[in-house]
């Protein structure tokens, strides 16, 4: 990837809501961007192309899943630029936070797509990601 992955800065938050607006809809109020931290558990990825952010991924620790008792990250949020899609930057950033992961001792990665997004799942195929054979349980207040 010819872009640097570096993590979100708080000057940054702008350029990444509007990214975040562009690929989802509206979304949280800046505001909300700003309680986010590492000390929480988060860490938002971003790639930026003359301090315009062009691509983020989102990711949330979890130290003792509940399945394998293993510490792992759970990945949302990955998002780019309409204008920027099919330059591979997705694929770099998740690539770039799969080794990060590795090298941190996370066992595992998780994602939730949705089913009919499959551009996404090509994606993550592409990069490691296997279907897991799951159903995913919502609720809402």
């Amino acid at each position: 990837m010819k872009y640097t992955v570096e993590i979100l800065q708080k000057k940054d938050i702008p350029s990444y809501k509007s990214l975040i607006d562009e690929c989802f809809g509206d979304s949280n109020d800046i505001e909300k961007y700003y309680a986010y931290s590492e000390e929480k558990g988060y860490k938002i990825f971003v790639v930026k192309d003359n301090n315009e952010i062009i691509g983020s991924v989102t990711q949330y620790a979890v130290e003792l899943f509940t399945f394998d008792f293993q510490p792992c990250l759970i990945l949302f949020n990955v998002a780019v630029r309409q204008n920027r899609r099919r330059e591979n930057i997705a694929s770099g950033m998740l690539k770039y936070v799969i080794e990060q992961a590795k090298a941190e001792g996370y066992k595992s990665i998780s994602l939730t797509c949705l089913g009919d997004a499959y551009p996404a799942h090509k994606l993550y195929e592409s990069v490691g990601f296997v279907r897991a054979d799951s159903v995913k349980y919502n609720m809402y207040f």
